[in-house]
């Protein structure tokens, strides 16, 4: 039988993380149905990302990275790139119709929740080197755009520039995340050697770079085709 285990985690990260799981598949729905798209497409996507949800949170609790060894490192970046490699291949699909960039720019509001790191960190769960570039990289995005939607909140259309604002800071942060996290993991690859054991990707915490960062990338991908293929 497998053993499931989680981290020893503040009850706000767990609330957090689970308002946030039980958010993106109608948010999904939303941003296709209040674009004027297909709602029928929506509920299509958000239920393929409430099955994806599913299927990551049993890999985290089963700790499935950490009993693959040296391969389950693999599983982050084949978790971030697949959902956006389905939707280049099916692009033409997903904007049939054209989506609202506000609802799109709108869903990395939520990066905000990167802020469970901190929390973490202060219960001594997870080690600074990760925690403050993955926190505090996360929260500037969210609030950045928060601020893009304020500031244009009356104009028919988001600038291009602050749509693509929003985009670049958010690469930057996963990129940043990800360096710092597979390098502070206990691994052939580690080379920052912190005080605390570096347990991301134990239950909460995990299903943040296991899910919630692939669909803030899907998000992201999408925004970008969406850009491409219309005029702002």
């Amino acid at each position: 039988m497998t053993e499931y285990d989680m981290l020893n985690a503040h009850p706000l990260s767990i609330m957090i993380v689970t308002a946030a799981m039980l958010m993106t598949p109608m948010y999904a729905v939303c941003t296709f149905h209040f674009s004027g798209a297909s709602a029928r497409k929506g509920i299509i996507v958000g239920g393929a990302w409430l099955l994806f949800g599913a299927l990551m949170t049993w890999v985290c609790l089963a700790k499935i990275p950490s009993a693959l060894g040296p391969l389950g490192a693999l599983i982050i970046p084949i978790c971030w790139i697949t959902p956006s490699l389905v939707l280049w291949f099916y692009r033409d699909w997903f904007l049939a119709e054209p989506l609202s960039q506000r609802w799109l720019v709108g869903l990395q509001i939520w990066r905000v929740i990167g802020g469970v790191f901190l929390i973490e960190y202060a219960g001594g769960n997870i080690p600074a080197i990760f925690a403050y570039p993955a926190g505090v990289g996360d929260l500037l995005v969210g609030f950045v755009a928060i601020g893009v939607l304020l500031i244009f909140k009356n104009d028919a259309h988001l600038p291009r520039w602050a749509i693509v604002l929003v985009l670049v800071l958010g690469i930057c942060d996963f990129l940043s995340a990800f360096f710092f996290g597979y390098f502070s993991s206990e691994g052939p690859a580690q080379i920052f050697h912190p005080e605390i054991r570096n347990n991301t990707l134990m239950y909460p915490t995990g299903l943040i770079p296991l899910f919630l960062v692939p669909y803030a990338i899907f998000f992201h991908t999408l925004s970008w085709l969406s850009l491409r293929r219309n005029k702002y």
